[in-house]
């Protein structure tokens, strides 16, 4: 009696995880259908989709801690073999991911991409077998895994790999036209202070007076002048892309983005056909 009052509570806790799962990953399909890419050096502040080149800054170096190959991004697991009379399950005892940025570079410039948060989704994927708990070699014998106690699994993505991203971006330095125009106020104002002088400049007519051309012309001055030197004074601009600070997703892909959103949009199909299934079968528990 205990038994069928187990079933129908446990179908009844999962109904509401189904639905949430199946709604959250149609709506990841959503999002990534509806950000159109971007060019790096046109690319709006906030929330963008950026494809290009992945590259290690110059000079640095990123190795696969298990199989040692260069990439620029990493992520492995190592499980050993629990055994439980007859059963046996693989439990993960090591893991890790790369917190090390790495540049994405299309035609026009570069971003720096900070992979700290992101869900990944890489082209290259090596699973292999071995009798300790960390790799001695990268050798995956057909029939070492079923005589071995530990699994390594590694994936990767290399440098110049195709990379799309979606998260949050940002650009550092150079020179913006909020301050330009804040500078400008400024400069003008401190003109004013000095009457005579701005006379002496801008006053064509010399009617002791400023006219809404003569004015007009005076603020193109000081822009020019601020402009210049803002270029000159101005620290190179630099582009960052990271995760975003709400709940959009941080996603980066070793293929294009487009195929992500259909395997969340399969994912979805999949949570709610069951959420249906769920449904029925508990509506049969509670009517029989």
């Amino acid at each position: 009696m205990a038994e069928p009052l187990f079933w129908k509570l446990a179908l009844i806790a999962a109904e509401p995880l189904l639905f949430w799962f199946g709604f959250r990953w149609w709506r990841r399909a959503r999002l990534i259908e509806d950000t159109p890419t971007s060019r790096i050096r046109s690319a709006a502040q906030g929330y963008v989709e950026l494809s290009g080149r992945a590259q290690l800054p110059a000079g640095s170096e990123v190795l696969s801690p298990l199989s040692r190959r260069p990439c620029v991004w990493w992520q492995f697991r190592i499980e050993q073999k629990r055994r439980s009379g007859r059963n046996t399950r693989w439990q993960t005892i090591n893991s890790g991911i790369s917190p090390t940025p790495f540049l994405l570079v299309d035609e026009t410039d570069t971003c720096l991409v900070n992979p700290l948060g992101a869900e990944v989704f890489p082209a290259d994927k090596s699973t292999w077998y071995g009798s300790s708990p960390w790799p001695n070699s990268v050798e995956a014998g057909f029939f070492g895994r079923f005589a071995a106690d530990y699994r390594y699994t590694e994936h990767r993505i290399y440098q110049h790999e195709r990379v799309d991203a979606i998260g949050e971006f940002r650009s550092l330095g150079g020179v913006r036209a909020t301050d330009a125009e804040q500078r400008s106020a400024e400069l003008l104002r401190q003109w004013k202070q000095d009457q005579p002088g701005l006379l002496q400049r801008f006053d064509e007519n010399r009617d002791g007076l400023l006219s809404q051309k003569e004015w007009e012309t005076t603020r193109r001055a000081a822009r020019r002048q601020v402009d210049t030197t803002a270029i000159e004074a101005a620290v190179p601009q630099h582009h960052v892309l990271g995760r975003p600070a709400g709940d959009q997703p941080f996603l980066l892909a070793a293929c294009e983005l487009g195929q992500v959103a259909r395997r969340y949009r399969w994912w979805a199909r999949g949570m709610l056909a069951a959420f249906v299934v769920v449904a029925g079968v508990l509506a049969m528990l509670w009517l029989g």
